[in-house]
């Protein structure tokens, strides 16, 4: 037998691979529904990205391989398709066997390249650049234009969408877009539709995954095109901007001939930027991606004589392969180097001591995605702390990082320190992980007076709990002193979670999100990575670069940022932030008998504690209520101001309460909701007999073991303000909003001494 007869495979890039004449892709009936979701449109536009910095980093063929394609061509599509005229057939059919995901969104993205394109052309159609870059991106649409239809030359329209799916789509001589039923096949029918009739580009089914991925695809191409814009903010994408890109990229490969008046109108910009030369940064962004999509991105495509060929392939590509991560393939390296000189063995020195930790902490994922997960996320924590790179989750991107960092490494010493690095990240990632128990306190603060050191670990795992990884990777280097048995290393770790958690909230109690992971990045690139040393690395210096970070934001005085907050922090917008603001202005406040329904600050010790771990994970305090509930039943209970523009969402309006007991109040009204907050706060057993007499007056039944679970509730101080206002009393948002900024008042005098704010 013949073996290399048993199918054929080559590789090719993705325009090649669209631009076949005459060639259509057929979903088999069997194939599962088209299912790619965010994470993975994330990856895809990701990795395209990495290759684009990949040919400037000195990788200058940079490409990136988007995965193996089993086809079988159709040889009896007649009798196999079954089309409702025979002469609206591709005049060659391939069966996708595997790789339909991967096809259907490129092609969903190349309809999103073209609209963008030509937004942007029609834009810059009067700029002086443009007419040295107008044929190239008409190039560039027809391409796409190939990417996403067949063109038969024949009916009416001529051009069909190049993947349909059996059983719901059909390809038709004359006929409109609804012989498309799927998803995918209707969009590119719809967009070969406006795009050959010169309409509007169409919006995808309401609702469905394509609409979905269509959004995110628009969103992180919205990013590329405005790089030029994002040069000193944090945006999900690391892009170059324009200038960046004619250095790196031959102008042969984006367009064919030099273009000196576009390189000119980019190379000596104005600052700012005008109209005009955004467009053409634009302009050459867009068009890099484009190239690098088409031309560097590729597949190895598989073509079997028969389906049960293919089907066995498919198996043996799927079935029990476990790719290896950029780790896997480091440690070897490691190994070499370090017996390279002929007497000294890996097994059992220092370097194998220091990756223990890492191997241990990467072989935790259960499944292989699981272990590819928790690799890339290990690694692009660990390019941060060793010198801030914003490392691609590429494993070619993330082998050659970890290989060239160690190589880099001019000693023996070096190096070994460069694996030890290494290991204490790992250790602390294990450490903060560690969900075994509830009041986990970081190991080597044991010497740590109270109640620093239960606030410290509260603020990990608070950090933990709002996702928010940049904090915790800040952490990990202050946590190295800590392995190391640094001086005082304990009481600076212990200081950094305070500090850290502190301007974590003020920045989100009135900003959103954005740029904030920047500000992370440029703390540990500039001042404490591992190649900047530990100069740096100590909490007056975290405090003061924080302080300088907050003024910068205008939010540095606590006027300035009490304007901001009092109408921003809402449980809608920060949830997790709301939940740790609840528990700081719980602690050591007491009832302001001068302002009914508020606190104020009270004497060190006159609450139990309530900022440590046991609290933050006791069934106490783990619900968040809405006294005046987000759907109640009876509005006319309420104040009705409180629902206009969600004003019940403030910080105001919310408290602590046991998950149980939320749950029995629920939408209620004010009056049964005071008689268990009631209950709740009182600790007289005598009282509580009389107060339960005056629930049945007014209509309330109290069930037994509500009332039983609201005798056994011990963490309860917090609830006593709210008491105050008595069953007869108005929950307004007059008084929301009062309470509002009585609670950031307090947080700001709690967390402006975490932060040494003057």
């Amino acid at each position: 037998m013949d073996i290399s007869r048993v199918f054929t495979n080559k590789s090719e890039s993705v325009a090649n691979f669209f631009q076949q004449p005459g060639m259509g892709y057929y979903i088999p009936l069997y194939q599962r529904e088209y299912s790619w979701d965010e994470e993975n449109i994330n990856q895809l536009i990701e990795d395209i990205c990495s290759g684009v910095n990949d040919v400037g980093d000195g990788v200058p063929d940079a490409i990136h391989f988007m995965g193996t394609l089993i086809l079988v061509t159709e040889t009896n599509p007649i009798d196999n398709i079954r089309p409702l005229d025979q002469r609206a057939l591709p005049s060659r059919v391939d069966n996708v066997i595997d790789g339909q995901q991967r096809i259907s969104t490129i092609a969903l993205l190349a309809c999103q390249l073209y609209q963008k394109l030509s937004e942007i052309r029609d834009l810059a159609s009067n700029d002086q650049a443009f007419d040295d870059i107008q044929e190239t991106v008409d190039a560039y649409l027809s391409t796409f234009l190939e990417v996403i239809s067949v063109d038969l030359r024949r009916g009416t329209p001529s051009r069909k969408p190049i993947i349909i799916r059996a059983s719901v789509d059909q390809w038709t001589w004359d006929g409109g877009d609804d012989n498309y039923k799927s998803e995918i096949s209707s969009y590119l029918a719809s967009c070969i539709s406006s795009i050959t009739n010169k309409l509007s580009f169409p919006q995808a089914k309401k609702g469905s995954l394509v609409s979905k991925n269509i959004k995110r695809i628009n969103l992180l191409l919205k990013q590329v095109e405005k790089a030029h814009e994002h040069t000193d903010v944090s945006t999900e994408l690391d892009f170059p901007a324009a200038w960046i890109l004619i250095k790196r990229f031959p102008e042969i490969e984006l367009w064919n001939y030099p273009r000196p008046n576009l390189v000119n109108v980019v190379t000596h910009r104005s600052s700012p930027i005008s109209e005009e030369e955004g467009r053409a940064c634009s302009l050459i962004q867009m068009i890099t991606f484009c190239y690098y999509l088409l031309q560097r991105c590729c597949f190895t495509v598989i073509q079997p004589i028969s389906d049960v060929r293919a089907f066995d392939m498919f198996q043996s590509l799927n079935a029990t392969g476990t790719p290896l991560t950029a780790y896997e393939t480091f440690k070897p390296l490691v190994v070499n180097y370090i017996e390279s000189d002929g007497n000294s063995r890996f097994k059992g020195s220092k370097s194998e001591e220091y990756l223990e930790p890492v191997g241990q902490w990467l072989s935790s994922g259960k499944s292989a995605a699981a272990k590819s997960k928790l690799t890339n996320e290990y690694l692009t924590a660990f390019a941060l702390t060793y010198d801030g790179s914003k490392l691609s989750k590429q494993f070619s991107t993330q082998r050659r990082w970890l290989n060239a960092r160690y190589e880099d490494c001019s000693s023996a010493y070096d190096k070994e320190n460069f694996i030890h690095q290494m290991g204490d990240l790992a250790q602390y990632l294990d450490k903060i992980y560690d969900s075994n128990s509830v009041n986990i306190y970081m190991d080597g603060t044991q010497n740590i007076p109270e109640p620093d050191r239960s606030v410290a670990s509260l603020c990990v795992r608070y950090l933990q709990k709002a996702n928010h990884k940049m904090a915790n990777i800040v952490l990990s280097r202050f946590y190295s002193g800590v392995l190391r048995n640094g001086q005082d290393a304990d009481m600076e770790f212990v200081l950094a979670c305070k500090s850290i958690a502190a301007f974590f909230t003020l920045w989100r109690s009135a900003l959103p999100n954005t740029g904030l992971d920047d500000i992370y990045r440029k703390l540990l690139r500039d001042h404490i990575s591992w190649k900047k040393g530990d100069a740096e690395l100590n909490s007056k210096s975290l405090n003061k670069y924080f302080c300088e970070i907050l003024t910068s934001k205008g939010i540095g005085s606590k006027s300035d940022w009490m304007f901001k907050t009092k109408d921003y922090l809402r449980y809608d917008r920060a949830k997790t932030v709301c939940l740790f603001v609840l528990f700081v202005t719980a602690e050591d406040t007491i009832i302001d008998p001068d302002n009914l329904g508020l606190m104020k600050l009270g004497l060190p010790g006159s609450t139990p504690p309530y900022l440590n771990t046991s609290r933050w994970s006791s069934e106490e305090l783990k619900s968040i209520e809405h006294i005046a509930p987000q759907n109640p039943d009876y509005r006319s209970s309420w104040d009705p101001l409180l629902y206009d523009n969600s004003e019940y969402e403030g910080i105001g309006n919310l408290v602590l309460l046991p998950v149980a007991i939320n749950s029995s109040l629920s939408n209620k009204g004010w009056v049964e909701k005071f008689i268990y907050y009631q209950h709740l706060a009182e600790v007289d057993p005598m009282k509580l007999n009389q107060l339960s007499s005056e629930a049945a007056a007014n209509g309330v039944v109290l069930k037994i073991p509500t009332l039983d679970l609201l005798k056994r509730t011990r963490t309860k101080q917090h609830i006593s303000s709210v008491v105050q206002i008595g069953s007869t009393g108005i929950w307004s948002k007059e008084l929301v909003e009062r309470r509002s900024e009585r609670i950031c008042d307090i947080l700001w005098e709690r967390l402006s001494q975490w932060l040494n704010i003057e």
